[in-house]
């Protein structure tokens, strides 16, 4: 589509994100629905999770319904005196879901239903009204779906997607703000950034740049409390004897006074071939997790959206900026000098993703070491012990984004839980959580020594000796759900000893059974052997080598078992 759609006002037949249904949710009872901004308030006792098929798109909402909750609060006076008297009382009477105890977020919500209609003339929300590039082009609906620039997503699908619904075209909106792929963009009239009509790549959107962790509750309630920074929301300034909330000058983009325009808003006019992209620094919170790093606009006709305009927004800052909770933060020795240390937002590894986010998840500030990661807020306000009972058990999601090609196209969506008691987080939990780390890290050690196993029986059957990865991550990926397994049923009452050799016990039995696959595998002419620089390397050896190896790596599942000599080797 391109200047056969003509351009002008987004004006639809209204629709409203705030009462019409459009956030897929699952119920407690099992049941799925799609529900509006309000219900889905109404509902959060009795809604498990936002539930639209896509772990990307699920974030991104949830981010939206945060920042409407967090600023709910700020701007009650009641509640938020509540809440910063006795932080753990207001949020155990919060936590039930109880419409009646939300009244305030009803409240809100009327108060900026307006700024929630995704067809309004003057300001739709998370776009721009009259958004248009010199040519009046219009783009597919299709490019609002963020793997549609995959070799993957066929002609024939692109084809067939030629218009959403309103509600379809609301999650892809909110997606594509928080995770669009960087790459060329259409050049839209009035922003400065623009050549030859095109506008050139500032970076993939936030959440796309972020891994973000999630924290579940028993409901959409708790889910949601959990992802509020109270440090952030609860930070005053004494003035002339009046506390004043700092949080207030953070605003979401539905908040702003001045709505959006084609150009970023660091632009102040001038000259516009003078001016440079600087990223922005975010406020707090509720501006980086409603960041519109594009501009959009979506076209509405007969009931349906039919076409799309999506060109640059603002760039965001990623150094040394400690408002997005839902992420950790990685200490950056490559952009680091001896004067000016860097921290940047960490992303999850697509390889490895459990073990990695996991280890990443029980890491702990030490306070004589300065160039370390920084866990995420949502997971230091929990060791904290300041907000939340540490005796319940929760669900931590990782989800993330993978790009290729410059971050022009998205390879795929990393989306990986694990369930723990709260109280591993805290600092009664510091040795269980410290042996969980130590044990993953010996867990992916003795992987990688199945790995040389496996390239020892080559060498066994008369081929170059070659180190096997997909064996080593095969079997990772087979002992995730046993991990998941393990790590659920840990407490800090726990024997730390114990557990440990509970562990590292099934790790050894899965890892010599998978052995004796490889060696059946690998043959009679390994089991014979070859000479190798004077040495006889077969099945035999191997397996003793292998042995010694995990004997080392894995001391406590042979604790009961009588103390032999082991053989060890990586070759």
């Amino acid at each position: 589509m391109s200047t056969g759609q003509s351009v002008q006002n987004n004006v639809g037949s209204g629709f409203n994100l705030c009462y019409e249904p459009w956030i897929p949710v699952l119920y407690a009872s099992g049941k799925v629905q799609i529900v509006s901004l309000k219900k889905l308030f109404e509902d959060s006792g009795t809604i498990r999770k936002i539930h639209a098929g896509d772990a990307t798109t699920d974030v991104a909402i949830l981010g939206v319904a945060t920042v409407v909750l967090f600023r709910a609060i700020l701007t009650d006076s009641g509640e938020y005196g509540e809440l910063y008297t006795s932080p753990k009382n207001w949020i155990q009477g919060v936590r039930s879901g109880d419409p009646e105890r939300l009244k305030f977020i009803f409240d809100y919500l009327e108060k900026y239903q307006n700024r929630f209609d995704l067809f309004d003339a003057e300001r739709p929300f998370m776009q721009v009204a009259d958004l248009h590039t010199s040519k009046c082009e219009v783009k597919p609906v299709s490019r609002l779906v963020l793997d549609s620039e995959s070799e993957y997503f066929s002609m024939r699908a692109e084809q067939t997607l030629t218009s959403l619904n309103y509600a379809e075209a609301a999650r892809y909106l909110v997606t594509v703000q928080a995770y669009d792929y960087s790459g060329i963009k259409s050049g839209a009239v009035g922003d400065p950034r623009v050549k030859g009509g095109r506008g050139y790549p500032i970076g993939v959107g936030w959440y796309g740049a972020t891994g973000k962790i999630i924290v579940h509750g028993e409901n959409l309630t708790e889910t949601l409390l959990y992802c509020i920074d109270y440090e952030q929301l609860l930070n005053v300034e004494r003035v002339r004897g009046k506390n004043h909330r700092l949080a207030l000058q953070d605003k979401p983009v539905w908040e702003r006074e001045l709505p959006d325009t084609a150009a970023p808003r660091a632009y102040t006019g001038g000259d516009p071939t003078k001016y440079k992209d600087e990223p922005t620094p975010a406020t707090g919170m509720c501006e980086i997790l409603t960041w519109q790093s594009r501009r959009v606009r979506l076209f509405p006709e007969n009931g349906r959206v039919t076409g799309v305009l999506v060109s640059n927004g603002d760039k965001w800052l990623d150094r040394n900026t400690y408002t997005d909770p839902l992420t950790a933060y990685r200490f950056s020795k490559n952009q680091s000098t001896q004067t000016h240390y860097v921290w940047m937002p960490q992303t999850h590894s697509a390889e490895r993703t459990l073990w990695r986010g996991a280890d990443a998840l029980l890491t702990r500030l030490s306070s004589s070491q300065e160039k370390q990661n920084k866990p995420a807020t949502v997971i230091r306000q929990i060791s904290s012990g300041k907000y939340f009972s540490p005796d319940t058990k929760t669900k931590i999601q990782l989800v993330g984004m993978v790009y290729g090609t410059q971050s022009s196209i998205v390879e795929e969506t990393i989306d990986e839980s694990v369930t723990l008691e709260l109280g591993i987080l805290t600092e009664q939990g510091a040795e269980i959580s410290a042996m969980v780390r130590d044990n993953i890290q010996l867990t992916m050690d003795a992987s990688i020594a199945l790995g040389q196993y496996a390239g020892n029986l080559l060498r066994a059957a008369g081929k170059e000796y070659e180190f096997r990865p997909s064996v080593t991550e095969s079997i990772l990926h087979r002992m995730e759900d046993e991990f998941r397994s393990w790590l659920a049923d840990l407490s800090v009452s726990d024997d730390v000893s114990a557990q440990a050799a509970k562990w590292q016990s099934k790790v050894r039995r899965i890892l010599e059974g998978e052995a004796d696959q490889l060696a059946v595998s690998a043959g009679p002419k390994a089991a014979i052997g070859t000479i190798y620089d004077e040495q006889l390397y077969n099945t035999a050896k191997a397996r003793r080598q292998f042995g010694g190896r995990l004997y080392k790596l894995l001391p406590l599942a042979y604790s009961s078992t009588p103390t032999e000599k082991k053989e060890e080797g990586n070759e």
